[in-house]
Order: C-alpha cells, then sequence, then structure tokens
C-alpha cells in the first residue's frame, strides 16, 4: 500500500511542478493585507479548479500598476471601472467579467462617492464645503474622489483650486471616515457603501457619521453623486485566451454562498456591462487620458529627478567650461591671423623692395648702352646749336635755317627725355595686378631694351606676333622678367661675332597658356649649370649675384606660371608659361 501511494505521488510531483505561474493584480485603496485577506479565497479557489496554471495574487497601489503594466508585470486585473478602462485604451486589455456586488445592485450603477460628515453637521449645498477641511485618499480614487469631481464641475467648481482646505492623505480609505469621527477633518470623500460597511463591521459606531447631500438611488447605500459602473475582470494582451476563458467559466460558476464569494463580500461575477457613461465622466473633467497622482509617485521619481539635475548641472559646466576654451582659442587664433597678415604684408614689401632693387640693379647694368644713346641726341644738341650762333651772326639772317636748326633741337631733346623716361618709369614704376596683353609688354620692353641692344651690337627679331595674349598680373614684374632674360641672352652671345649676335622672342599659344620664349644664339650650358640655373647665387659673371634667374622663377611663379630651361641649337632658350585670363 505505501508503495502504491508513493508511485501516484511521484506521478503527479511533475505535474504540480510544471503549473505556469500566472499573476492576478488587483488594486488596492486599502490598506495590502486586508486587499489579499479579501481576494486570497477567489484566488484559492481558481488554483484549485486550474490544472496547468497557479494564479499568484498582488495587491497593487494606482502607481504600481501603471509601472508593472509596460513590463508586463501581470496576466489579469481587477479594479474600478476607471483603471480597467486606462488600461484597455492604453495597453490593449480586454474586461472579461464584471462584479456582482452585495444587495442585489446592479453592476453598472454600483460605485459613487460619499461626502461623509459628523451626523450634527449640517451641509446643504456642494459651495458650503468650500470652507470645510475635506480629506480624500488620492486623485486617482474612483468613487473617493473622481465620481465628486464631476458634481463639482457641473456647478462651475474646480476641487484643487476652489477648496483651499482639500487634503488627499493616502491610504487606507477607512482612515479618512475616523479623522471625520475624530474632529480632524470636516467631510471625507469616500466610495459608495464604506460607511455602512465600516458601521456594520463594527469599524465605527452606528448614527455618529452621516452622508450629507444624498441622491435618490436604488441601491441600500447612500450616495452624494450619481453611480457608475463595478470593478471588472480583465486580461491583458499578452494572456492566453484559452486560459481567460478556463478563468472565466469558473468566475461565471461560483455561487453567492461560496466562500470566495463570502470572503471577497461580492455575489458573484456578470457579463461586462455598460461603461460609456465612465468615458462621458472623464471627458467632461477634462482628465483624458486619465493622469496619475504625483503625490505618491514623488518620492519615487524624486531620486531620478535629482540624478537628471546633477547631469543637467555637469552638462551646463562643461558647456561653460568648452565655451571659455572656445572663446580664448579663438582669441589666440585671431592673434596668430593677425600676425601672420603682418608677417605675410612685411614679407611681400620685402619682396617688393627686392625686385625695386633688382630693377635697379638692371638699370646700372644697361647704363653703358644707354649714356651712349643719350650721347648721339645730346651730341646733336650741342651741333645743332652752334649751327644756330653761325646764322645769327651771317648777313643777311637766314630765319627759315635757323627754325629748322631749332626744331631738329628740340626733336633731339625729346627723344633724350623719353628715353630717361623709359628708364625711370622702368625702375620706380609700382605694382598692381590688371590684365596685361604679353604682346605690348614685349613691344614696350623691346622699346626700353633697344639701347641696350645698339651697345651690345645685337638684333632682336620678334616671331610670331599675337594679340590675343591676355593674362592676369602685374606688368612691371613681367617686364622685369624679360629685361633679366634679354639681357643675359645678349651677355652670352659677347663673344660671338657681331653678326652673330641675334635674340629671338616668340609668344605663342599652348592649350590654355601663353609661352614666353627669348632664345639666344650663345654657346648654351653644361648639363650641371642647366640643373642649377634657377638657384640663388650661382653665376657665372665675376661680378653678377646669382638672382637674376632666381627673382624671374619666383615672379613667374607668383603668377601660377611656370619657367624652363631648353637647349637649342646653337644656344639656349628660357621659356615662361602663363595661364590665359579666363573672360567673364
Amino acid at each position: 500500500m505505501i508503495t502504491l501511494v508513493c508511485f501516484t505521488l511521484l506521478l503527479t510531483a511533475p505535474q504540480a511542478l510544471a503549473r505556469e505561474q500566472v499573476r492576478l493584480a488587483v488594486l488596492a485603496f486599502d490598506a495590502p493585507d486586508k486587499v489579499r485577506q479579501r481576494w486570497q479565497p477567489t484566488v484559492d479557489y481558481l488554483n484549485a479548479h486550474l490544472e496547468e496554471h497557479k494564479l499568484v495574487l498582488l495587491a497593487l497601489r494606482p502607481h504600481q500598476v501603471d509601472r508593472l503594466v509596460q513590463h508586463q508585470s501581470f496576466d489579469f486585473f481587477i479594479g474600478n471601472a476607471v483603471k480597467s478602462l486606462q488600461l484597455k485604451q492604453r495597453y490593449g486589455s480586454s474586461q472579461l467579467l464584471s462584479l456582482k456586488p452585495l444587495g442585489g445592485r446592479d453592476p453598472a450603477f454600483a460605485v459613487g462617492s460619499a461626502i461623509v460628515t459628523r451626523k450634527s453637521q449640517q451641509i446643504g449645498s456642494l459651495q458650503a464645503l468650500r470652507s470645510k477641511r475635506l480629506v480624500s485618499v488620492s486623485q486617482q480614487a474612483f468613487g473617493g474622489f473622481i465620481a465628486f469631481w464631476r458634481e463639482l464641475d457641473q456647478q462651475g467648481l474646480a476641487p484643487l483650486s476652489d477648496f483651499p482646505y482639500l487634503k488627499f492623505v493616502g491610504f487606507p480609505q477607512s482612515k479618512l471616515l475616523h479623522q471625520v469621527l475624530s474632529g480632524s477633518a470636516d467631510a471625507a470623500i469616500v466610495p459608495t457603501c464604506l460607511l455602512e460597511h465600516m458601521e456594520n463591521s463594527g469599524q465605527l459606531p452606528k448614527g455618529e457619521l452621516t452622508v450629507a447631500l444624498t441622491r435618490d438611488t436604488d441601491g441600500p447605500c447612500a450616495s452624494s453623486t450619481q453611480l457608475y459602473p463595478y470593478s471588472s475582470l480583465s486580461k491583458m494582451g499578452h494572456t492566453s485566451n484559452r486560459l481567460a476563458a478556463q478563468v472565466t467559466r469558473l468566475l461565471l460558476d461560483l455561487y453567492p454562498t461560496n466562500p470566495a464569494a463570502i470572503a471577497g463580500r461580492y455575489e458573484g461575477w456578470t457579463v461586462p456591462v455598460d461603461d460609456s457613461h465612465v468615458f462621458a465622466l472623464l471627458k467632461e473633467i477634462r482628465l483624458w487620458p486619465f493622469d496619475a497622482d504625483w503625490r505618491e509617485f514623488w518620492p519615487q521619481v524624486t531620486p531620478y529627478l535629482l540624478g537628471l539635475a546633477a547631469l543637467l548641472m555637469l552638462g551646463y559646466v562643461h558647456h561653460l567650461r568648452v565655451r571659455a576654451m572656445v572663446t580664448r582659442r579663438t582669441a589666440q587664433l585671431r592673434q596668430e591671423m593677425a600676425d601672420h597678415r603682418q608677417t605675410q604684408e612685411e614679407l611681400e614689401q620685402q619682396q617688393r623692395g627686392f625686385y625695386k632693387a633688382q630693377r635697379v640693379l638692371l638699370t646700372g647694368e644697361m647704363a653703358s648702352g644707354i649714356a651712349h644713346e643719350l650721347n648721339q641726341p645730346l651730341a646733336s644738341i650741342r651741333y645743332l646749336t652752334q649751327g644756330c650762333q653761325y646764322r645769327l651772326e651771317a648777313e643777311p639772317l637766314d630765319k627759315s635755317a635757323l627754325d629748322q636748326g631749332l626744331e631738329r633741337i628740340a626733336d633731339q631733346t625729346d627723344r633724350a627725355r623719353e628715353i630717361i623716361r623709359k628708364l625711370r618709369e622702368f625702375c620706380a614704376r609700382s605694382s598692381r595686378q590688371e590684365p596685361v596683353d604679353l604682346s605690348v609688354l614685349v613691344n614696350e620692353t623691346l622699346a626700353l631694351m633697344a639701347p641696350d641692344c645698339r651697345h651690345n651690337r645685337c638684333q632682336i627679331e620678334l616671331r610670331e606676333p599675337i594679340s590675343a595674349g591676355v593674362i592676369t598680373g602685374d606688368p612691371t614684374l613681367l617686364q622685369q622678367v624679360l629685361v633679366n632674360l634679354m639681357r643675359n641672352g645678349m651677355e652670352a652671345m659677347l663673344s660671338l661675332p657681331e653678326e652673330q649676335r641675334q635674340l629671338d622672342i616668340a609668344l605663342t599659344h599652348s592649350d590654355d597658356e601663353l609661352c614666353l620664349s627669348v632664345r639666344d644664339r650663345g654657346p648654351g650650358l653644361s648639363d650641371d649649370k642647366l640643373a642649377r640655373l634657377f638657384l640663388p647665387f650661382e653665376s657665372d659673371k665675376p661680378e653678377g649675384l646669382g638672382l637674376g634667374m632666381t627673382i624671374c622663377k619666383r615672379i613667374v611663379e607668383e603668377h601660377h606660371g611656370r619657367i624652363e630651361a631648353q637647349r637649342q641649337q646653337p644656344g639656349l632658350a628660357l621659356i615662361c608659361h602663363f595661364p590665359l585670363r579666363s573672360t567673364p
């Protein structure tokens, strides 16, 4: 016999252990122990008939329901019509059954608010309550506040502003009636039937308290407001429909005489009642969607708010620090930019002075040719002046011959002045950026260099002149490059017979650039000298500084061009490449 019992236990033990745990949440406006005492028999009744699941009871305050439902921490919910409606709208719960209250009351009209006062007080209207010390458990309490709120709203009263002595003292609701009885409060807003239940259970003496502003209702309990649906059972969206059907059938089978119904203070369960007038209530008092009682949440959210405030403060301090660093660094960058601009201006000024000094040196090198060129007009002026003196002494005076001599003196004077003007303009003209026609610049340079060419017995040949050779640049510096190249070419041919001294100048197009070429007929350069042609302080002249070609290269590159040297047979060609000026 003992063996048979042990075998039976071994067979049934895995089945018992395999029962899935299901959580039933009950909205608690009273002490949690009392709520569990009321509803635990109902849970035990269900567990006795469910084979695969085991219900666990959770007594939750309103704010706990709001927090746990977000994490699907319970599967069924028993609560008032407002909280059930909130869960249906926000989280997709489904109402399964409505609770049938005691006394045969209609589940659709079972919950309201009762204004409980001491029997000795006389309250004839809602206006009279404005000066009274009112107490309630919470703004979320349906029968304990929300139903009363609608009555105030219909009278044009706001409960939170027109009732300065209204206090929300928290749970349980039973303590509100003890405060009225003791005189620490003048009136309490409690659910309908709470006064009658506490008097019948001996928690309050009968006849000491009464319900004020009663309305005509069919129920056994006095109410100060209209009545609304009783509590209901809802299943959450993630709960199995099969399990919900089992629970529904079991609860519908409960009779009023069942111990679970007696302990739960209800007569049974019925199909869901119409809750449309609960919608109307919430919309009328502008409480849609229903808001939580922040006074209850405050202790829980305070640490998070303090942490958030600390993070914001740290972020603000970091912002100020970064802003100060950016401001300081911006000031440093501005100073560095100002210093850089000043340094750049100084370098440009020194470079302009350097270029000008080199032009002065070029003028000195051209002095012998210019002196020779000036000797001719000066000598002519001297001889013409002597001739004019002879004609003045001769008899009779030949006035026409004298006028002709004076005109020739003026022409020679203009010739000398023009030579000096060109030389001074080349030496002292200021630098500027402008469109430059290279063909015009070449002709002007040839006129400037004509005395030097005649002095060095050198022939200049201009090959393939073109007129559409416009670039953007400084005409003074470009002329300085051309003068340098022409003088170097003439000096390279001094060892040749005079009839072989020929300097070729060409100005040609090549793709999108202009090529200015100066070719001499001299002996050319060796590979080593050609490689070092544009290096500073490299010169074959005994008294040369070796800076002429370096300056030419720098000026050409400043005009976004390039310069190169090519061997010719015979001689050497120096070619400058300049980008063409884009047309606007």
